[in-house]
């Protein structure tokens, strides 16, 4: 009878000792949130009402800094990086279009990756003189070797 409240008495003492906490080296830090997104891709962008595509060359880089997108003659156009769910956001900054001479536009694209290519929708905004237009599209990006 005397055995019961001492193996109590060790259950509680047991319950209530520290727990042994891991090292941090350790614990793996989480990978860059665009790893899997970064290096060089070859983007063809379909916008509505446009016949041909817009080609561009996207830079991502694993942590999103210094990340831009290239069009042809041009000088790189800086984008802004954040995820959502499984989706690369990118917003680039304001730029001269490429289909509108003299018109200011930004781009905002969200894209998945299907094996070695992006996928995704893209919105432009035009800065009109009767206020901002939006237009839609879609791109297709394959990483360059």
């Amino acid at each position: 009878m005397r055995s019961v409240p001492l193996l109590l008495t060790l259950a509680l003492l047991a319950a209530c000792a520290p727990k042994e906490e891991k090292p941090a080296a350790e614990t793996a830090p989480p990978p860059p949130p665009y790893a899997a997104f970064a290096g060089t891709w070859a983007t063809a962008t379909t916008i509505e009402g446009v016949k041909d595509p817009v080609q561009a060359t996207l830079t991502i880089t694993a942590d999103g800094a210094g990340s831009s997108m290239s069009l042809e003659g041009r000088p790189n156009i800086a984008l802004t990086l954040s995820m959502s769910g499984d989706s690369l956001i990118a917003t680039s900054a304001e730029y001269e279009s490429v289909l509108r001479k003299g018109v200011m536009v930004t781009t905002r694209s969200a894209n998945v990756m299907q094996g070695d290519m992006m996928m995704g929708s893209m919105e432009a905004t035009y800065k009109t003189p009767a206020g901002p237009e939006l237009v839609k599209g879609t791109s297709e990006s394959k990483r360059a070797p």
